[in-house]
């Protein structure tokens, strides 16, 4: 896999919409750029609202209780670890995610969350995470699973360190240095993952516009197996993952306020027409084009955690 792929698609989420809530993302070190995308965290804002990294950020973490918008997961072609502190019990919890074909909203919730609670999470780039845990995504779509299920090596050095750590950028370097000593053991053969990074560039470069038939005329290889061995790799078909790279391209001009309805994003991302557009936002959105603008548009102008973007990018 090659870094370059980093910089062409980056996935976005509709998370830290909860004014008790912060969301934060940070770039993974240079070494490990083709294999993971980032990492972020998500707890209550109690724990980091003195916190000067979060305050350089510029993240405010002022109160608006009117807010009505749902955080959510969409699907973005990655899968996650998860590490997960419940403040109550004082207890970590660990999991790894597939990719997941479905989006999920989460209504904000009446009662207050844990103070102190948070989820820390290491996001994949498409087709990362087999050189780390050694095994076919396909294994795990639309499944989330205990972490020593599926982790072949330091079990016990990651929850160590892990549940060492202070705060979210303690958590980032401990991890960056446990993933970057860990030895990259792809089971797919050479050619294969060559296949599969030639793929993900015509992908995330046409901004997933370009048909099954064309990458695989382009490969030299059939539309079967070209589906067989992107599924085996990323855990989702060429075709899906192309509808999702272009979702996340219009969501990007969504967040950048460069649109106001259906019919221009139609146009402008080469969907048949309006109604095409609506059926990829419900499948992966989970609503309607119009109704991400909105949300969108809450989100920016109430500022609930961020300055000026929904997921604040913290480089290296």
């Amino acid at each position: 896999m090659h870094a370059r792929l980093h910089s062409l698609y980056r996935p976005v989420q509709i998370n830290g919409l909860d004014p008790r809530t912060y969301y934060i993302e940070h770039a993974p070190s240079p070494s490990l750029a083709a294999y993971v995308a980032c990492y972020w965290e998500s707890g209550t804002r109690d724990a980091v609202k003195n916190d000067q990294r979060f305050e350089e950020a510029g993240i405010s973490f002022a109160h608006h209780p009117k807010s009505t918008a749902s955080a959510r997961v969409l699907p973005d072609g990655c899968t996650d670890m998860l590490v997960q502190y419940d403040a109550e019990q004082a207890c970590f919890s660990y999991s790894y995610c597939g990719n997941y074909t479905q989006p999920f909203a989460f209504p904000l919730s009446p009662v207050s969350p844990p103070a102190g609670a948070y989820t820390f999470g290491v996001r994949f780039f498409p087709g990362g995470a087999p050189f780390l845990h050694g095994q076919p995504l396909d294994l795990f779509t639309d499944r989330r699973i205990p972490l020593e299920d599926c982790w072949p090596l330091k079990w016990d050095e990651l929850q160590m360190k892990m549940e060492e750590t202070v705060d979210f950028a303690a958590r980032v370097q401990m991890m960056d240095q446990y993933l970057s000593q860990m030895t990259l053991h792809n089971s797919c053969t050479q050619a294969d993952q060559d296949l599969l990074q030639n793929v993900l560039y015509r992908i995330f470069k046409n901004k997933g516009r370009t048909s099954v038939q064309d990458i695989a005329t382009g490969e030299v290889i059939s539309e079967r197996q070209l589906h067989r061995k992107v599924t085996e790799q990323v855990g989702i078909s060429p075709k899906r993952l192309s509808e999702i790279v272009r979702f996340h391209e219009v969501m990007h001009g969504i967040r950048e306020s460069r649109f106001t309805d259906g019919v221009t994003i139609a146009q402008q991302y080469g969907f048949y027409d309006q109604a095409h557009l609506i059926r990829q936002f419900r499948k992966f959105y989970g609503d309607t084009p119009l109704t991400a603008i909105r949300e969108q548009q809450q989100m920016l102008s109430e500022k609930y955690n961020l300055s000026s973007v929904s997921s604040v990018i913290l480089e290296v």
